[in-house]
Order: C-alpha cells, then structure tokens, then sequence
C-alpha cells in the first residue's frame, strides 16, 4: 500500500576489528544447480594468413590473467577447430603457434555462459619473429547482456574511494546509469537501489538498506560485470542492477600485500591480505616451472575509521557526531578433488558503527526553509533552541552482515557441468540511542531532539541454489532454481522528545494533536506516559527456476533467450506492547519471458537489443508504515545498444532504454524531516523511466601508458499520472570519466571527475533549479618506491566542494557533499 500520510500532498514526488560469525551445518545439497555461473568457453578456429587454409595441430596455451589456474593447453583438428572445457569468464593470455608460422600473442575475454569465436590468423614465419599482442576481441560480440567490466587493475589505477576503499557504491558510481547520492545510497536506472550481488555464482539475497558497512568490499573481488540490462532469465529477485562478482583466490604463487593510509578527518584505513595454494600439484606447470595445487585459500581483512564517516546535514563542522568505524573480513576456500571436481567455502564478516550526524544549524541563506533548529530542523537560531549537537544528540547506528556459502562444481563430460551452492547469511541492522532522557508527562513543545529510536532488526536466510549447463553445437543451455527460506525479527521504539513529535506519531502532522488511526506513524505512540515497543516477525520464501538457452546462430548474430518463473511469500505478524496481535502477507507468481540478441554489424561493431520481464522483490525494510507489506514490483525493459572497437584495448558504447513500471519500490525514511536512518519502503503505482548512455573505455595492453574511461547517462524516472512531476533520486545528467597514466619508472599519475546536474530531492521550493554537484580526485603513486613497497598520495574532493545533495528529502534527510580529504598510503609485499 502507498504511504500517503508519508507522502504528504504528493509534493513527494515532485521535489524532491572483525567478527566472523561461525557458519555451522553447512550441508552439500547433491541435486542439479547453481545461479549464475562465471565460466564460459572459447572456441578458436586457427588459420594461414596468406591462404585462410585451416592449420592443423596447432597449439594454443591459455594462462589466467589471476595467476589461480594452471596453464590450458588445447589442440587444433584437422579443419584448424578447437574449443576449450567451461573456463572462468575473466581475461586470458592466449598463445597459439604452429610450425613454419608465427606465434600469434593475445588477451582474450571470457564471456560466462556461452561460447565465443576466436579466429586466430597465423602470419608466415620470418626471419625475425614479430609477436602480436593486444585484447583482440574488447567489445565481445557474443555478449548479450549490457555491462560493464572492472577488475582489479581499474580499482588500483582510478581514485574513485580515495577516501574509503571498503565503499563499493563509489567504485561502481564508474558505470554508466549509475548515480551516487548521499548515505551510501546508489541509484541504477531510475531506480531507488534494488542490486542484487552473484558472488562465484551464488545469489546474495538483499542486505537492509540504509546500512554504513559493507556486504562486500572491493578489495576482495578479482573482477566484476556490471549489468545493467539484457539480463538472461538466470538474473533475478532485485535487477535494477546485477553485480556478477568472480572473487580473489589463492594464487599459484603464495602472497602477502599489505595496504595503510590515513589522512584527513582523522581517517585511518588499513587491509592485510594473504593468499596461496597448497597440496599436491595438478595441472601444467609454468613457464618458471611453477605448478598450482589442489587446495586454495584467500583471506583479506580491512579496518577504517574516521570522524567524517557519512554526508552531513550541514557544509560545515561536518565531524558533529559523524564518527564511524567499518570492519570487512572475507575468506575464500577452494579444493580440486580431481579434473572433473571442486568445492570452495566462503565466509565474510562485515560489522560496522557509525553515528548520525548531529544538525549543528545552517546559514542565514536557508532561513526561508529551515536552518537546522527544532523539530525537523524548521527553526533557525533565533528560535531560542539549541541545536542537536547543543541539546546532545547521541544516536548510533550498529551494522552486521555476515554469510557463510559452500560451492560444489562438478564437469559432467566434455559438454556440461552442474554447480551447486548453499548459504546461510544473516544481516543486522539498529539503531539505538545514548540520548538525554525523556519525561513523556512533560514534553517540551518543541525540541531540535525529535526521536530517542530503539530499532533492532535481523534477517536470516537459509539458501539453496543450483544450475545446470551444457554445450552442445551453437546452443548453450542451462537450466537452475533457487530456494531460499527468510526470517525475521524486528522491534521498534520511537519515543518523541518533543510535543511536535509526538504530534506526528498521532496524527502524521506535527502541528495537529488529534489522534488519527489511519496515519502511517500510529502504532508507534507511546502507551500513555509510557514508551511503547512494536515488534513485527516475517517468514516467507524466495523461489525461482529458468531455463535458457543461448544460440549462436550464425557468425554473426547471438541469441540468449527463455523463461523464469518467480515465486515470492511473505507472512508477518505484528504486535504493539500486550496488545492483540494482527497478521498480513503478501504474495506474487510470475512468469518472465527474456530476449537478448547480439548482432555483430563488422569484426568491431556489435548491436544489442533486448526485451525483458522483471520482477523485483521488496528489500530490507518495512512497508509504508511498521507492520506493512509492499507488493514486489513488475516492470518491462527495453534496450538498445551499440559497442565499437576503436582500437586495441579500447571501445566506446551507446545505449539507448526504457522502463515501464508498476508498484516501483522506492525506500525512504520512516519519519520524513528525521535524520535517524530508520527506513520503509513506498509503492509507487506507476513509474516510467528512459535514458541515454554513453561509455568510453581505454585499457592499454601494455603496463605502461594510459588507461581512461568515460561514463554518461541522461534519464528522466517520472511516475505516471502526476503532471511535472519526478521521483525524489530523479538525476537528468550524471557523469564518471577517469584517467590514469603509467611511466615506464612505474610512477602513476590519474584523476577521476564526478559530476552529477542534481537530484529532485535537492530542490529547497517549488519552482527552485536542482543543486548541481562536482568533485575532482586526484592520486599520485608508485607500487615499488623501496623494493616491494609502495606509495600513494591520494586527494579527495579537490576543490572542497561542499554542494547540496539533499533538502528535507524523504530518504535522507538534509545532506551536504563531504570536504576534501588528503590521505598517504603505504602498501607492499612481503
């Protein structure tokens, strides 16, 4: 149901140290299945330059570009074919040679699940022997799906969280149809957040939204896909924006690299990360004569701290009360029980604190709407007020988010392979409050303290998955499920510190005491001149199966197309002090059909079109109101696109989508005007969204030289039926471009710019332009300064900007862009 009492007069719309947890009982559930694997083929088809005649016996040698697998050596047949086994869908070294012809050098690009075409065309051989080198296939045409990869290598090239390496929304902001807000909020098309993240296969299901710590840094990931349309049916449950995660794993050789900065605002962030392999060795062996073991194993840890933690809601003093400490721990566990078997054992720990930033008042410019004082900070200093951080606000929010996954893969024959996955996973969310106490008998009529919150929330999900994939000819079908069973329990207090807050408990308006029972907030007054608690329990499922099939039809054109059917249950039961009871559920089955089509208009160029049937489930939060449910929303996406190679290790991409939308979820605070992070989620009936995307990569295939990148996107998210009017996180231009260049002495110089045309929650009246916001980061560095170790000076926000993100929005409150940030890191090897 739609919050009206929230919404107000539907000007809502139109302005706008760590702790593992123990993963016990993992069991290995032998059936036939995993979501969305990252492993794919290649297939080569090896000829004579000067004739185009097939060459026969030719080898060609594949070498992880992540050191973790040994070397793949494969045999061309008589008519100069060869395909490999389901290989990790990342970049490999590629060396094809053959007698009397040169060696023919590449980097190649898996593409996961389907097979793609290499034609290698071998040069005579020489008297000096030219080797070729270069990413020869960047645009990958068999691709169906709209992406964007970023490895590693990006992440220690651009400076886009100089000032927090555990922030994976700022490191995403790189791709296009991305927008970064204030509070760790990231809008992908349109759309409030709803990303759902695949970690080596397995489906995460949603963390609580609002949150300070991570689900996953992205220290531990080796590289990402970033998709943002043309989802194969295996993608599902939250698909504003897909996160096809391949994580680190122990490398051939053992490691141990260490990183440490610290800068302004009192920040200090430090990571150890150690990695190897162990046991008896299988595989090839290096060229060094190296070979890679059985057993695998990863742990990367990561610790920050800082007095700036979070967007502030004012320009100035922005460390009032804004401390904030964030752990991630992360281990990855793999062992090769023979050519044809492996299981790997994931398990992270993210906790984190944080408080919420203290109004310390604004100035004399924002006097018309509100400078910070009293209750929902409408007042100004002349009020006779105190401001929070005067009348000593101390609330805090606690994170915890934890999974333990265990994986079994097995190839079946030459031409399938199944995966099966289970997890248990466990998100954690409070805010509570270290507040002056309360006299309910005698609230002050106004006070810049609105709410002493009390919130305890946890999620727990037991989750099964599987899948099923076979090659066979131009086809490549799959088919999986999932099955995850989730509970919850949550308690909420929210005592007011103010007659105006307890107004707004009552009646939804702060300046009308009347009782009103239909007012989204009812259920939370106090019991008479007592505190009152309302503690709501949900259990209810996620289930999901889909069958796929993608076909290479000719050369040229691809084809991923099938069915997912999804299945959502939730039940919850709601209880206010010793009063009876009450119970709501909420249910929906659907079945998406999908369709994507890759065709490529010459060797370089590729068109993608696409029509998708989405289905979203509600994330975690509340309802409207505590003790609500919200439908899961249902959209049609519509896409198309164009990819060129203009050169070797470049391409540009232009995008054009559109979406049309029922019951949108769009997540907002509890109580409008209030800072405190307590959130719900809103349905908006009828939303349309559009857009336009331009990207620019430059990824040289040297280790010198210059690497960039260029994203932009234009898009309008509107919902229908109101005239003028925009969703509150509506950005018309937002813009990442990134450059980054390497000097053969190993110095790196790079800047990224952000620029963002502002969100319609920035808007101060009616009629007011949208706050613009800019930010410049610059880093300077060197890996091997003294041996194996390095240095980095890294600046965040340059020019100091401290822009306007948000006024009295309905999901964050009142938020400012935070200062600049110098920080200096050492990092190395050992």
């Amino acid at each position: 149901m739609k919050n009206i009492g929230r919404i107000q007069d539907l000007r809502y719309y139109s302005k706008r140290g760590v702790r593992f947890t123990t993963v016990c009982g993992l069991v290995l559930f032998m059936g036939s299945q995993a979501f969305a694997d990252v492993l794919g083929r290649l297939h080569f088809s090896v000829k004579g330059a000067a004739d185009e005649k097939p060459v026969a016996n030719a080898k060609i040698t594949l070498r992880d570009s992540a050191n973790v697998k040994p070397p793949i050596t494969i045999t061309t047949d008589k008519d100069g074919n060869a395909t490999t086994d389901a290989i990790d869908a990342r970049s490999w070294h590629v060396a094809t040679e053959a007698d009397t012809l040169q060696v023919d050098n590449r980097d190649v690009v898996v593409v996961a699940d389907t097979t793609t075409d290499i034609e290698v065309l071998l040069e005579p051989l020489k008297e000096k022997v030219i080797k070729l080198t270069g990413n020869k296939n960047v645009t990958r045409p068999t691709q169906t799906e709209s992406s964007t990869p970023r490895d590693q290598a990006f992440q220690q090239k651009f400076p886009s969280a100089p000032g927090n390496r555990q922030s994976l929304n700022q490191f995403l902001r790189t791709n296009p149809g991305l927008a970064q807000d204030s509070v760790n909020q990231l809008h992908p098309r349109g759309e409030h957040s709803s990303t759902t993240i695949y970690i080596n296969g397995f489906q995460l299901p949603g963390a609580f939204q609002g949150r300070f710590g991570q689900v996953l840094s992205p220290t531990a990931i080796q590289n990402v896909d970033v998709m943002t349309g043309g989802y194969a049916p295996e993608y599902g449950r939250e698909t504003a924006a897909v996160l096809n995660v391949s994580l680190r794993a122990g490398t051939i050789r053992p490691f141990s690299t260490f990183a440490l900065s610290g800068g302004g605002y009192s920040t200090i962030d430090s990571g150890f990360t150690f990695g190897g392999q162990l046991g008896r060795d299988y595989g090839a062996a290096n060229d060094d004569g190296t070979r890679a073991k059985r057993f695998g194993y990863l742990i990367d840890v990561n610790g920050r701290s800082t007095a700036n933690a979070l967007e502030p809601p004012q320009p100035d003093n922005q460390t009032a009360h804004n401390h904030g400490q964030g752990y991630t721990g992360f281990g990855n566990f793999d062992y090769k029980l023979s050519s044809k078997d492996s299981r790997s054992l994931l398990l992270s720990g993210n906790p984190a604190n944080n408080e919420v930033a203290n109004r310390t008042g604004l100035s004399g410019f924002y006097a018309p709407f509100g400078q910070g004082y009293g209750y929902g900070g409408a007042q100004g200093p002349g009020s006779g007020l105190g401001t929070q951080q005067q009348d000593g606000q101390d609330v805090f929010q606690r994170d915890r988010n934890e999974f333990g996954v265990l994986n079994y893969f097995r190839q079946l024959d030459p031409h399938s392979e199944m995966r099966l996955s289970f997890g248990l996973i466990h998100s954690g969310l409070d805010v509570l409050n270290h507040n002056p106490s309360i006299d309910l008998a005698n609230l002050p009529p106004d006070n810049s303290i609105e709410f002493n919150p009390n919130v305890i929330r946890n999620s727990r999900d037991a989750q099964f998955q599987g899948s099923w994939t076979r090659n066979q000819g131009k086809h490549t079908f799959k088919a999986g499920f999932t099955a995850d069973r989730e509970t919850s329990a949550d308690s909420y207090s929210l005592n007011p510190a103010s007659q105006l807050a307890l107004n707004t408990l009552l009646s939804g308006d702060p300046n009308n005491s009347t009782p009103d029972p239909t007012n989204p907030l009812y259920l939370l007054r106090p019991d008479g001149n007592n505190p009152s608690t309302v503690t709501v329990n949900r259990r209810g499922w996620y289930r999901a199966a889909y069958l796929q099939d993608t076909w290479r039809i000719t050369p040229k054109l691809t084809a991923n197309y099938g069915l997912r059917f999804d299945d959502y249950q939730v039940d919850q039961t709601t209880q206010r002090n010793a009063e009876a009871p009450f119970s709501d559920s909420e249910s929906l089955q659907m079945i998406s059909p999908r369709i994507n089509l890759a065709y490529a208009l010459s060797p370089k160029t590729v068109l993608r079109a696409s029509y998708n049937r989405l289905m979203i489930t509600p994330p975690g939060a509340q309802g409207s109101a505590v003790g609500s449910i919200v439908p899961p929303e249902k959209l049609n996406q519509y896409e198309v696109s164009v990819e060129h190679q203009t050169g070797k290790g470049q391409s540009a991409k232009m995008s054009a989508y559109i979406k049309d939308i029922r019951d949108q979820l769009d997540t907002g605070l509890l109580v409008t005007g209030t800072q405190i992070g307590v959130l719900v989620t809103d349905s908006i009936p009828k939303d349309f969204v559009r857009g336009y995307e331009f990207s620019y990569n430059l990824f040289p295939t040297q280790p010198f030289g210059l690497d960039g990148y260029v994203s932009y996107q234009i898009a309008t998210a509107k919902p229908q039926g109101i005239p003028d009017a925009y969703n509150d996180h509506d950005q018309l231009h937002t813009l990442s471009l990134g450059a980054n260049y390497t000097f053969r002495t190993g110095w790196q110089a790079g800047g990224e710019f952000n620029y963002g045309s502002g969100f319609a929650s920035s808007v101060l009246v009616d009629g007011d332009n949208r706050h613009p916001h800019a930010q410049l980061n610059l880093r300077i560095a060197k890996p091997n300064l003294y041996k194996s170790v390095g240095v980095a000076l890294e600046v965040e926000n340059v020019f100091d900007h401290r822009d306007l993100f948000n006024f009295n929005s309905a999901f964050s409150g009142t938020r400012f862009q935070q200062g600049r940030r110098i920080l200096l890191s050492l990092n190395g090897k050992f």
